[in-house]
Formats: structure tokens, sequence, C-alpha cells
């Protein structure tokens, strides 16, 4: 940050806090030259968060299997389905030459596909992290282990301002002491909402991806987004009434609709999860 950084009309440097795992608002002060005496001016986290969740089927949920059924199977791992480990060209690969996981099921019985589903020895592959003082900790042990298995929400995962910005505050109260401390990431932020426990790669990690970014940036200073008053495209359908897309009763949406939801501190917070169904009658 520098004195050069674009002031408000009041004079101060214009923030936007973020969110870190836990829910918690943040936002990370740099030190800055003796000479920038301005304030650093961030708006007041909302006081309602609406919460957009996002179910897929059973098919496209991440799911692990217990010990003891891992050691029924012989398998290495404890994955019992992962999707994104069969998509693309590495996962393509795994079912042609018989490796990973996409070999197992391409040679499995129907006895072993029924076991390696059994709802009562299954269990969705959550993100867990590490605490530490009742925050999230970024370097701990737990959360280290988990971000090697979620992994499917990529480390390089680009910040979504303003919820999965990249200014982040530090996540323990230890020193310092010549190290530098680990920030949390936007790709900890989405695994912590259950962004990873569900297939990533493909339209649902794009959708999840672009509704966090439209939903919290419908307004820009004090006008829409071009995505919300787009003529062409899905943006057209946004402000037409429901009836032109399948819809049976409710108003269009309009521009001040937008903006009061806006001004009203309003906050969309997307959120994945899985829908499991018990799958013991498979033949």
């Amino acid at each position: 940050m520098s004195d050069n950084d674009e002031l408000n009309k009041r004079g101060n440097h214009p923030r936007e806090f973020t969110q870190g795992v836990g829910g918690w608002a943040e936002y990370a002060v740099q030190m800055t030259r003796t000479s920038d005496t301005a304030r650093h001016e961030v708006a007041k986290p909302p006081g309602k968060v609406i919460p957009i969740i996002f179910l897929p089927g059973v098919m496209g949920s991440n799911l692990r299997m217990s010990k003891a059924r891992q050691k029924r199977l012989e398998r290495p791992d404890n994955r019992a389905w992962r999707p994104d480990d069969l998509m693309g060209v590495g996962g393509m690969a795994d079912v042609a030459a018989g490796t990973g996981l996409g070999g197992w099921f391409r040679e499995a019985t129907p006895q072993q596909r029924q076991l390696v589903f059994d709802p009562n020895e299954t269990e969705v592959e959550y993100y867990h992290y590490t605490e530490n003082n009742g925050r999230f900790d970024a370097e701990g042990p737990q959360t280290m282990a988990s971000d090697i298995r979620h992994q499917n929400v990529p480390d390089s995962l680009t910040a979504i301002p303003p919820l999965m910005g990249s200014n982040r505050v530090n996540p323990g109260s230890r020193p310092v002491q010549g190290k530098p401390q680990a920030f949390t990431t936007p790709a900890q932020v989405a695994r912590w909402r259950g962004w990873s426990e569900v297939l990533f790669d493909g339209a649902y990690g794009s959708m999840l991806q672009h509704t966090e970014k439209h939903m919290n940036n419908m307004v820009l200073g004090g006008k829409l987004h071009p995505v919300w008053r787009g003529t062409s495209g899905l943006s057209a359908s946004v402000m037409k009434d429901p009836s032109t897309f399948g819809g049976i009763s409710g108003n269009p949406v309009t521009e001040e609709d937008l903006k009061k939801s806006r001004h009203a501190g309003t906050q969309f917070t997307r959120w994945a999860t899985t829908l499991c169904r018990a799958i013991a009658s498979l033949p």
C-alpha cells in the first residue's frame, strides 16, 4: 500500500472486508509510510447474510469410505467417489491404464461397487482444519493435510472480491520471529464453504464462482454491474417477467430492487453441500 492509493472524497483509503474461514469479517492493514496519515475506511459488515446453497446429486459429491471398508476392498486409499479424479486427461488415462480411481471402477465387480457406495460405510469428504485460539490456522497440521486432499479446488484459485479476496489477516497470534506467516487464501475459504466437497471441474465450479462474483457485485460505483443490465444472453433475462423463463408467479426484478439490496447491507454467500441418497440396491 502506498501514499498514492486513490483516496475517497473524505480523504481516506476506501477498503472492503473479506470473509475468513469460520465466517469472520476480516481486514488486514499493512504498514504505510509515516507521511501517509490517511485513515482506512472499511464499510461495516452487512447485517443480513443470505446463503445460496448448491445441492448436487450423489454423483457430483466427493465421498470417502470407512477404514473397515477400505481394508475389505483392499484399496490403497479411502476414496469412495471423487468425480474430479475421473475428469480430464489424467482421469481418462487412469481408466485406460487400469490405474487410479478410474481404473479401479473399470475393473470393479458389481458387488465391489455396491460396497464402495454403502451409505453406512461412507461419508462426505469434509474440509477439516486446525484452530488456534478459536481461529483458523492456515499452517496447522489438519489444515495442511486437508488442503492436499482438497486440491480439486486448487491453491491458485483466483480471488473473488469482496468476500473471497486476497487481503487476509494472520491466522494466529504467535510472533513472526523472522518467519513469514501464512494467510488464509481464497481457496481455503472456498473449501470451508464446501466447494471442494463437490465436483469442481466444469459446470459446478463455474457456477459457484460466477454467482459468488455477480451476486456480491450487483452495484459498483452506484451503477449496475454490466452483467445485470445486459441486453443479450443469460443476463438479458435477469429483469424479465418470470413467466418468460418458466416462472408461474412473481414480478420482474428492477434496477431499484438490486440497488436496494446493496444499500440494505445484504451479502450473498455461495455454499456447496451434498445431497446423498442411499445406494443399497445396486446390482
